[in-house]
């Protein structure tokens, strides 16, 4: 069943959940960021209403979870990225009335994302609605399931109460409602709640609570294991320590080939040497 609300002043975000979305503490909690604060690593912003245009495109959804794709993309690679909002937007099935944040998330999680040059946000003053939302090529839609063989995303509801975000963010910035708009929520106080706009000023701060949370995770795929990592791993596998020709081998190695190798037929693993 899906549960809808109105809102009173709507910038595109639909509130509600089904009752299949993950809800806090079905995702494995693992602090990330000790802090819980994102600022050192916020993308530059982007409009979901550029000046020239004479439409919103009521993207608030896309453009906030995207904001915490690129937060999360950096802080975990060092590397700054711009996905395109257009892209997810369209994916997304954003309407006039705006989107709900499982589905602009299923999205993200299933038909993936792609870099702004690949599918820009046209500039010219006469962009219609139409164009904006027009169907991207195959060969960009093809482009967006790549990122999905290097990264997956997944998303669940929490709670809203300043505790839990406090608590949340040590994993990942947190899109949050402000009533009728989406928006990051990238640092939580004692005093005020900070969060990331698609309208100018991009970075600003209230004191109110906002009234829903959904936090989106950002988890790299077959990673690439360091010294502690093979230690650990052998430990929890095997019940020892690796020895020195095993932590040399699979130091460097990805996490998966040693889970392929090493767990799906343990028995021979260790009667075998490296």
């Amino acid at each position: 069943m899906l549960i809808k609300y109105k809102t009173m002043i709507n910038h595109g975000v639909i509130l509600g959940q089904r009752d299949t979305d993950y809800i806090a503490g079905t995702l494995p909690y693992e602090i990330v960021n000790p802090t819980g604060d994102w600022t050192p690593y916020l993308p530059p912003g982007e409009y979901q209403r550029l000046p020239s245009y004479s439409f919103d495109t009521m993207a608030c959804v896309t453009f906030s979870a995207l904001n915490i794709i690129e937060t999360l993309y950096f802080f975990n690679t060092g590397v700054r990225q711009n996905f395109s909002n257009r892209f997810t937007a369209r994916m997304s099935g954003t309407t006039q009335d705006g989107n709900w944040q499982w589905k602009v998330a299923d999205s993200i999680r299933k038909a993936g994302i792609v870099d702004e040059e690949l599918w820009p946000a046209p500039t010219s003053p006469s962009t219609t609605w139409g164009e904006y939302y027009s169907v991207p090529t195959i060969e960009v839609v093809n482009k967006a399931q790549e990122f999905l063989n290097d990264w997956e995303v997944t998303y669940e509801f929490i709670d809203f109460t300043r505790e839990s975000l406090l608590y949340h963010l040590k994993q990942a910035p947190i899109q949050v409602i402000i009533p009728g708009h989406a928006v990051m929520n990238f640092l939580t106080t004692d005093q005020v709640y900070k969060y990331f706009d698609s309208y100018s000023p991009f970075v600003k701060e209230r004191v109110e609570p906002f009234v829903y949370a959904m936090k989106l995770l950002l988890i790299k795929k077959n990673k690439i294991m360091n010294q502690d990592q093979v230690i650990k791993i052998y430990r929890l596998a095997f019940y020892r320590n690796p020895d020195a020709t095993e932590l040399a081998y699979w130091t460097g190695k990805e996490l998966s080939a040693f889970l392929d190798i090493a767990i799906k037929d343990r028995a021979n693993f260790l009667s075998q040497p490296v």
